[in-house]
């Protein structure tokens, strides 16, 4: 099967289910400037993800069901992390968004049950619905702005349903899962 695969920089949009069932690695290089739905739907065994400087956004569904995704780079092009992007990536151990990134799809990180943890940039203002549902080994958020900007993030319910028992390390504390001050 298809082991390896780089995308030019004269690509600028990935389409739907391109790289469905796809295996071992992906590297999308510059100029790509957004991951469109269901664009890489690994069931099989892709271990690494790197998403190239200039892509804009990662749609609904880019990298879901990629089990056994060890690493994921998100450059700080991107702004959007879309609806199940990185549903049932049970393979990722830890996560960092960067500060271009505004909002936090429904069920983004649902099912990434070896997340134990994330780094998230003060730039976020919504998370949504279920998005880190049954992360259950998550033990750690780093959020880079404050105690008060975490906890006016506009959050769907359940946006943490069945996580770890995690705490957020903010620039001027420590919350725990429901948002109260413990150091």
């Amino acid at each position: 099967g298809l082991t390896s695969i780089t995308i030019p920089d004269s690509v600028t949009s990935i389409g739907s289910l391109a790289f469905s069932y796809c295996d071992d690695i992906i590297e999308i290089e510059d100029g790509v400037s957004y991951v469109d739905d269901w664009a890489i739907d690994c069931d099989t065994s892709a271990t690494s993800a790197q998403l190239r400087t200039g892509t804009r956004g990662i749609a609904d569904n880019a990298l879901s069901s990629c089990r056994d995704l060890t690493s994921i780079t998100i450059p700080d092009s991107v702004t959007s992390i879309g609806d199940w992007a990185f549903y049932e990536c049970s393979g990722l151990t830890s996560i960092t968004i960067p500060d271009s990134v505004t909002s936090i799809g429904d069920w983004a990180f649902s099912g990434c049950s070896g997340l134990t943890s994330i780094t998230i940039p003060d730039s976020v203002t919504g998370i949504g619905f279920n998005a880190f549902d049954g992360c259950s080994g998550l033990t750690s958020i780093t959020f880079q702005g404050k105690m008060q900007q975490w906890n006016d993030i506009n959050r769907w319910p359940d946006w943490n349903n069945n996580t770890g028992d995690y705490t957020v390390t903010c620039t001027d504390g420590v919350l725990d899962k429901n948002g109260q001050q413990i150091s």
